[in-house]
C-alpha cells in the first residue's frame, strides 16, 4: 500500500542580498512513493535539497507547486486544525537529539508532551510514556532523568519514542544517525528496522553516508542541485549504479584496509553555486562523460527495463567505455 505519494514537488526560498524579489529552487520537480514497511533512502551532498524535501513534507516550509499525499490525503491544501490533524501521521527524527528536546522537562515529559498533542488523558500518560521508553529500549526508570543526563543514543531513542507517541503511519528520519558513534549507530538502526516490522511504519530516510542507506534502505533516490538523477531499489543501485554522480557517491565509501590513495570515483570539483543558472543536466560541469547534449539539453529521470531510472544522457555508459 502507498502511504506517500509525492508528484512534482519544487520548493523555493526568497533569495537574500538581492533588490529584486526573486527566488531559489531548492527542489525541483521531484516526484516518488514510499510503500508502507518499506524505507526510501534520500541521498546527495550538502546543500542538494534532501532536507527541504523533508521540511515540505511536514509542511514545516510550504511547497511552490507539487503534490504530497500521505495516507491519501492531499497535504499541501491543509490548514490549521486539519494540519496539526495531519502531523500525526508523519513525525520527524532530528539529527541533533538534544537540540529537539526541552532540556527544561524531564525526557518523560518530553514524551508526555507529544501524547498530549495526540489527545491522550493525562492520567493514561504515565503508563504509555512506560511503555513506549521500553519499546525503544530504554528503562522506565529513565523518563525520570533530563536531557543532559543521557548519552547521544539514548537521547535519539527518546525523539523516537516522542515520535511513535501520536501512532504515525511516516517517520521521517533527517541524518538521524549522523551524530552518532558506529557501535550507538547500528543499534539505532537495528531499532528501527524492528519498529518499521512491528508497526509497518513507512520511512523517508535522509543521509549523505550510502554505507548507511545500504543498511537500512529498501529504495534509494540520489538528488543533486534539488532534482533525482537515479532511483530505484537498493539492491539495483548498489550493484548496478546508472548515473555517474552515483557511481562517485558509491566509490567514494571507504573500503576495510584501504588507504585515502587508492578511494577511486570522488566526485570532482564542486557542485555549481545554489542560484546558478544552468541549461542541461546540472552535474555536466563535474561529469567525464558529458558531452555537448549534456551542456544544452536537460535529461529526463527514465527507467530501465527493470524501472530503475536516472537522468543521465549517457546512463549505464563507464569512463573510458565508447559513446
Amino acid at each position: 500500500m502507498t502511504v506517500v505519494e509525492v508528484h512534482d514537488l519544487t520548493v523555493r526560498y526568497p533569495r537574500r542580498g538581492t533588490l529584486r524579489r526573486t527566488q531559489l529552487t531548492a527542489v525541483d520537480a521531484v516526484s516518488f512513493t514510499i510503500e508502507a514497511g518499506r524505507t526510501l533512502g534520500l541521498a546527495g551532498e550538502s546543500g542538494s535539497g534532501k532536507s527541504s524535501v523533508a521540511r515540505a513534507l511536514m509542511r514545516v516550509h510550504d511547497p511552490a507547486a507539487g503534490s504530497v499525499r500521505v495516507a491519501d490525503r492531499e497535504v499541501t491544501t491543509l490548514r490549521g486544525g486539519a494540519l496539526r490533524k495531519f502531523r500525526a501521521h508523519m513525525q520527524m527524527v532530528f539529527q541533533d537529539p538534544y537540540d529537539s528536546l526541552n532540556p527544561r522537562l524531564t525526557v518523560g515529559d518530553n514524551v508526555a508532551e507529544a501524547l498530549t498533542a495526540a489527545g491522550i488523558p493525562r492520567p493514561a500518560q504515565v503508563a504509555r510514556t512506560r511503555e513506549l521508553f521500553e519499546r525503544v529500549g530504554l528503562p522506565a526508570a529513565f523518563t525520570g532523568r533530563y536531557p543532559h543526563q543521557l548519552s547521544g543514543g539514548q537521547r535519539q531513542r527518546v525523539s523516537i519514542a516522542r515520535a511513535l507517541a501520536v501512532g504515525p503511519q511516516v517517520l521521517v528520519c533527517d541524518e538521524a544517525v549522523s551524530a552518532l558513534d558506529v557501535s550507538v549507530r547500528a543499534q539505532i538502526l537495528n531499532l528501527l528496522k524492528d519498529l518499521q516490522e512491528a508497526d509497518g511504519l513507512a520511512y523517508l530516510f535522509i543521509s549523505h553516508d550510502m554505507s548507511t542507506l545500504r543498511f537500512i534502505a529498501d529504495d534509494v533516490a540520489i538528488m543533486y542541485q534539488g532534482r533525482i538523477v537515479e532511483l530505484g531499489t537498493s539492491a539495483e543501485v548498489f550493484a548496478n549504479p546508472r548515473h555517474p554522480y552515483t557511481r562517485a557517491l558509491l566509490a567514494a565509501i571507504p573500503q576495510p584496509g584501504a588507504g585515502r590513495r587508492h578511494r577511486r570515483g570522488v566526485v570532482r570539483g564542486e557542485a555549481p553555486p545554489a542560484d546558478a543558472e544552468l541549461t542541461g543536466c546540472a552535474f555536466a560541469p563535474r561529469c567525464p562523460l558529458a558531452t555537448e547534449i549534456c551542456r544544452t539539453e536537460r535529461p529526463p529521470l527514465e527507467a530501465d527495463a527493470a524501472g530503475h531510472r536516472a537522468a543521465c544522457h549517457h546512463a549505464d555508459q563507464t569512463e573510458g567505455s565508447p559513446a
